[in-house]
């Protein structure tokens, strides 16, 4: 389900899936010990308890690392095997299915305390969503891992201020501009949800991981408004 963004609401859509996805990590990693929407964090984190002999996790953040490209698979997949009509709808068809696997997490977790269940419904729910939204704006982002943009923004960020004025020069500039508007954002929107997603499962334990499903209501409207007026 490869959706590139255009408009102002799918903007602000993006922002909010940043918010959810890093809410979503620092929620398992508290709960599981593993990252579900990292790769590179669940690799190393993989290392390191394999080197201090906890095959139980090591397994736990393999497995993490698995579902979480078949997540991104699957949206792929399904987008390029869905209908036109329902590829115009595909980021909205991503996010609701994401919704029903968070759901899905939180009863694994709270009636069985099944952490591997729950480790595959979070990362094929962020793997998912990685694949819906590639792009806001033209500009390459990543709902999931902030790394990436970071370094961009960066990037972006010194080039703006460092060019002189010239037509060419002028136009790398408006570049830089934009990245830098849609990137930065996301960023401040990371930040706040790992500590939102903190404060909500360390007062509220897996219960706190519902403040994902509540957000996740209202963007799945606002796609579906903006989809139906386009």
């Amino acid at each position: 389900m490869n959706r590139t963004s255009e408009s102002g609401a799918t903007f602000s859509i993006s922002i909010g899936l940043a918010f959810i996805g890093v809410y979503a990590d620092a929620s398992s990693y508290l709960l599981a010990r593993t990252f579900t929407g990292h790769l590179t964090g669940n690799c190393v984190l993989a290392a390191v308890s394999a080197a201090s002999g906890d095959w139980y996790l090591t397994l736990d953040r393999l497995l993490a690392v698995i579902v979480f490209l078949v997540g991104i698979l699957c949206s792929l997949t399904l987008n390029r095997i869905a209908p036109s009509q329902l590829r115009q709808s595909s980021l909205a068809i991503a996010m609701l299915i994401e919704l029903l696997l968070f759901l899905s997490a939180v009863l694994f977790l709270s009636k069985s305390g099944n952490k591997e269940l729950f480790i595959v419904c979070m990362c094929l729910a962020l793997g998912i969503q990685n694949g819906a939204l590639h792009k806001t704006n033209g500009i390459s982002v990543h709902s999931t891992y902030m790394t990436g943009m970071v370094t961009m923004l960066v990037q972006k960020s010194f080039d703006h201020l460092s060019s002189k004025q010239s037509p060419q020069k002028d136009s790398s500039k408006d570049s830089a501009r934009l990245t830098i508007q849609v990137l930065a954002p996301m960023w401040i929107s990371f930040i706040l949800g790992a500590f939102a997603g903190a404060v909500m499962v360390l007062s509220f334990q897996q219960i706190g991981l519902l403040g994902m499903a509540f957000l996740l209501i209202p963007l799945i409207i606002v796609e579906m408004k903006s989809t139906n007026r386009g």
